[in-house]
C-alpha cells in the first residue's frame, strides 16, 4: 500500500493540527497494521481515506478542511476502541437477556470522554442491571479519590468493598435499588446501576467477570 505520504511528514503534519502525541502514534500504527491486508483486500479502510484526505487537504492549503477529515479519523478510531471494549464486557447471567450495546459521548459536566454502555434485563421479572464503562474522563479521578479513606466515601453516601480483587463503591440509590463504581485506573470507570430491585450479588458477579486487564490496554 503507498501510504499518502512519508512517516515524518505525516508525524509534522499530526503535530502541526495540535493532535495528542499518542494519537498520531496510534495512526501511525494503525497505518502500519492496516498495509498488508489492504493490499491484498485492493481497497482501503474508511480510517485510511480520512487520513489521505486531511493531507490531501493539508497540501492544498486547506487547513479547516483538514481538520474535519482529521477528526473524521479520530473518530473511527473511536467507534473501534468502543466495539473492542463492548466485547469485553460479560455476557448476561442464567435467567437474563441483554440489549444492544451502545456508545454515548459523556457531557462536560461529567468530565468528557466516552461511555459504552449494555443494559441486562431479567427475563422472568422486571429487574435490570445498566452497565457503564466510561473512559477518557476527569470525572474519573474525582471518584479514584474516594477510596483515600472510608470516612470520605461515606461523606459522599459510598461504602468501600472488595469485588474481584479490586475496590469497588456501593451506593444506596433508594430503599430497593443502589449501584456499584469502580474505578480500576485513571482514565477508566465501571459503573452499575440496578433497577426495580436488582440484587447486589448479581450485580458483583457481573463487575467481577469483566476483562479490566484488556480495557486498561485500550484506554492507553
Amino acid at each position: 500500500m503507498i501510504l499518502p505520504c512519508n512517516i515524518w511528514e505525516l508525524l509534522y503534519f499530526l503535530d502541526v493540527m495540535n493532535i495528542q502525541k499518542r494519537f498520531a502514534i496510534l495512526c501511525l500504527s494503525f497505518l502500519a497494521a492496516m498495509g498488508s491486508a489492504t493490499a491484498q483486500l485492493g481497497k482501503t479502510s474508511p480510517y485510511e481515506e480520512a487520513l489521505r484526505q486531511s493531507v490531501m487537504d493539508y497540501r492544498a492549503g486547506k487547513v479547516a478542511e483538514a481538520a474535519v477529515s482529521l477528526e473524521k479519523a479520530k473518530a473511527i478510531l473511536d467507534k473501534m476502541k468502543s466495539e473492542q471494549m463492548g466485547a469485553t464486557l460479560p455476557d448476561a447471567p442464567e435467567g437474563w437477556d441483554t440489549e444492544e450495546m451502545k456508545t454515548e459521548d459523556v457531557g462536560p459536566l461529567m468530565g468528557g470522554g466516552k461511555v459504552v454502555k449494555k443494559i441486562y434485563k431479567q427475563k422472568a421479572g422486571q429487574q435490570e442491571i445498566l452497565l457503564e464503562v466510561y473512559f477518557g474522563s476527569s470525572f474519573i479521578k474525582l471518584m479514584r479519590g474516594l477510596y483515600t479513606n472510608d470516612n470520605i466515601a461515606k461523606s459522599q453516601g459510598f461504602e468501600i468493598k472488595r469485588a474481584g480483587g479490586e475496590n469497588v463503591l456501593i451506593k444506596k440509590l433508594d430503599a430497593k435499588n443502589l449501584e456499584i463504581n469502580m474505578p480500576f485506573d485513571d482514565n477508566c470507570m465501571v459503573k452499575l446501576t440496578g433497577k426495580d430491585g436488582a440484587e447486589e450479588d448479581t450485580m458483583l458477579r457481573l463487575i467481577k467477570d469483566i476483562d479490566r486487564r484488556t480495557i486498561k490496554d485500550l484506554v492507553k
